[in-house]
């Protein structure tokens, strides 16, 4: 019997983790670029907001994913944090169909969906790039609704086991830890809608009271917000932001009603209770309406208190300098449909990040000491992250239909954005091997300098070229960044042999620093001639 109990459980737990998986990450799948547009489109208007929210929860069914969707939307500057904040907000609200729809009687509804469900396995819809995430996201629904079946099968016996029905009493007369195990074992399943669903299942067994229940839904909540703080531990900035919004949100909502809660069971005042028993006879759905009341209540408050949650949250954790220059500063999508004016864009969005280039050597020049705003791997993050949107902007722009001359530059446009990105990735290589160097010979540490200093030189010639590409400019850059290889050949086999002052570490040292010394070169000239070449003087 025990085994029997036990099995069913873990069975059912796993069908229901499976399917909160697939849902989830299939339908993060369906939220591509156009959910994203389709976001920023229906923004524009507080109600439409507010419909975007909930549309956002009770499709993705993850608040999670939801955040890190809007997420990308304001670090690309195609909505305000503001906007943000209320999506997540009315999302949380939106998550709540799916405790609902578990609190209903779905026996038949699970079997009829895995039939309809093999049927579109059955004529491959799963291969299918229309209906592949569509099925997966539905075959994720029908086992978390099988899982659930299983669950309530296993649990209506363990009413009969001894040591678990004392547990159980000794929760009634401590609601406080009926709200704990909420809220623990939320933070270790990261899902407030997981552990109240199956709350809600082992309640509609009778194993669990409406007291109880209701509490152990506050408890999730709070340590679903809890777990998101956790979770963003190691984030920065704006990102972080909306991480903290959502463990605010959930707190403002515990922070109400369990008060309420305890004002309802000592005064006896109408509240929760009486709520919930007259939306519905059925004690399942009662407890989803709770789970429903709690977003509502949390998304009122903290609405009533968006100001002043924002400018907390913008003092918590300000934007970082790493944050904004990895926000295109120049392009957005709305440029695509004036191909012109997304070209002049691009190159614009182009010469920021190559004024942020001499910015890696900062490390390692004697000039630029106690000026460096970023680390290099952080710079090398963010450029990389930029040419990367750039990418994509440029690959859009290049579906549509251009004539000859803007396809062109088109193409030249994103070989200089592959240039710019190899670049900064050459450079944080070279920093890093220039920084394993300042603990061995001054010798080799005064070459290093030297060519750092030539280097910045190099790239500022570089920006001077893209910004102004006349004949003087663009004639400079070529100059400083002809071939020089016999040069540093002499250089390197003049070190190398001065074995007295140079181990074989600092030797291998010596090789890296002008082997990427000189890549970093190639890419350099390579962009100058990519630059418009300016007319020949008469």
């Amino acid at each position: 019997m025990p085994r029997e109990i036990l099995a069913n459980l873990l069975a059912g737990l796993g069908l229901f983790f499976i399917g909160i998986k697939l849902i989830s990450e299939h339908m993060k799948q369906m939220a591509g670029r156009s959910f994203r547009n389709l976001v920023n489109r229906f923004t524009q208007h507080p109600v439409l907001v507010f419909f975007s929210g909930l549309v956002a929860g009770g499709l993705i069914q993850s608040t999670t994913a939801v955040t890190f969707i809007m997420t990308s939307l304001v670090s690309s500057r195609l909505i305000t944090v503001r906007k943000a904040m209320a999506i997540v907000t009315w999302s949380n609200v939106g998550n709540s169909l799916l405790v609902v729809l578990a609190a209903l009687d779905i026996h038949l509804a699970a079997l009829y969906l895995l039939g309809i469900i093999g049927a579109g396995f059955y004529f491959n819809l799963d291969r299918s790039n229309r209906f592949r995430n569509v099925i997966n996201a539905l075959l994720g629904l029908g086992l978390l609704f099988l899982g659930l079946i299983l669950i309530k099968t296993g649990a209506a016996p363990l009413n009969q086991i001894e040591w678990f029905t004392r547990f159980l009493a000794y929760t009634k007369s401590s609601y406080l830890l009926a709200f704990v195990i909420g809220g623990f074992f939320t933070f270790i399943a990261q899902s407030s809608t997981t552990i109240s669903v199956i709350a809600i299942a082992m309640a509609k067994v009778g194993l669990l009271g409406m007291d109880q229940t209701i509490m152990i839904i506050y408890g999730s909540n709070l340590g679903s917000g809890l777990s998101t703080t956790f979770m963003a531990s190691n984030l920065k900035g704006t990102p972080k932001q909306l991480a903290i919004f959502q463990a605010v949100f959930k707190v403002g909502g515990a922070l109400v009603l369990v008060p309420l809660f305890y004002i309802e069971l000592h005064l006896h005042f109408p509240l929760m209770h009486n709520l919930i028993t007259h939306l519905s006879d059925d004690f399942g759905q009662q407890m989803a309406y709770v789970y429903l009341v709690f977003q509502l209540a949390a998304a009122t408050v903290v609405t009533l208190a968006m100001g002043p949650v924002q400018r907390l949250l913008e003092r918590l954790s300000p934007a970082t300098a790493e944050e904004e220059l990895t926000r295109p500063q120049f392009i957005y999508d709305q440029a695509l449909e004036e191909p012109a004016t997304a070209l002049d864009l691009v190159e614009k969005e182009q010469l920021r990040l190559l004024q942020h280039l001499p910015e890696f050597l900062d490390a390692v020049r004697e000039e630029a000491v106690g000026k460096m705003t970023m680390s290099a791997p952080q710079l090398r993050a963010a450029v990389t992250a930029v040419g990367g949107k750039v990418t994509l902007f440029m690959t859009d722009l290049m579906d549509q239909r251009q004539a000859r001359e803007s396809l062109e530059r088109s193409l030249n446009l994103q070989n200089r954005t592959e240039v710019i990105t190899a670049v900064a990735e050459t450079l944080d290589e070279i920093v890093s091997a220039m920084m394993r160097a300042s603990h061995q010979p001054e010798k080799l540490a005064m070459f290093n300098r030297q060519l750092a200093e030539a280097l910045h030189l190099i790239l500022m010639t570089a920006y001077d070229a893209a910004e102004n590409p006349d004949a003087e400019n663009c004639q400079m850059l070529l100059e400083l960044t002809a071939d020089r290889g016999d040069m540093m050949e002499q250089i390197r086999r003049s070190l190398l042999t001065d074995e007295k002052f140079l181990s074989h570490g600092s030797q291998q040292t010596l090789m890296s620093v002008t082997t990427l010394f000189e890549r970093a070169v190639w890419l350099l000239r390579r962009y100058g001639r990519l630059l418009p070449q300016p007319p020949a003087e008469k």
